[in-house]
């Protein structure tokens, strides 16, 4: 009987492992599982992000294809010839003020020189005016004290 029971325990051991090798695979499997669901919610969340970018998608397609791009862009190259004959009308203008305001300056420059001429020669004539006034003055002046002087020494020598 003990040897039954020997071979019982040892089938039961042999059971036992082969009980714990499919308790390890069903680990496996159920870690496999989790990854596999983990994957697959990812793909779907995927999916949800890619059927909203195709509705973008075709919305922006059915945009563009009602855009008219003939009449849009012929209506801008319009809007640039207006523009371009605007530009060179404004040009022409500015050229021609240019030269007036040119000519205009020539003229002024002329007459301020003109005048700075005839200004500085009235300038000199008057100081050479005034310098003779001076002069006169100083001459004036110097004989005054002469006289003065001469008559305190005829007084003071008593000749007087």
């Amino acid at each position: 009987m003990q040897e039954l029971l020997n071979e019982e325990i040892i089938k039961l051991g042999e059971e036992l492992t082969r009980l714990k090798s499919a308790v390890e695979y069903i680990e496996t499997a159920k870690i496999s599982i989790e990854s596999a669901s983990k994957i697959i919610n990812t793909i779907v969340a995927l999916k949800k992000e890619f059927e909203v970018l195709s509705e973008k998608a075709y919305s922006l397609i059915d945009k563009l294809d009602n855009v008219d791009f003939p009449t849009r862009l012929d209506r801008i190259d319009s809007n640039l010839i207006t523009v371009s004959t605007e530009i060179q009308e404004i040009k022409s203008r500015i050229e021609t003020g240019d030269k007036a305001l040119t000519l205009e300056i020539k003229a002024l420059s002329r007459n301020i020189l003109s005048e700075a001429t005839d200004n500085n020669y009235n300038i000199l004539s008057r100081i050479d005016e005034q310098s003779k006034q001076i002069k006169t003055i100083h001459l004036g002046t110097v004989i005054t004290i002469i006289f003065i002087v001469t008559l305190g020494v005829l007084f003071y020598l008593k000749i007087l």
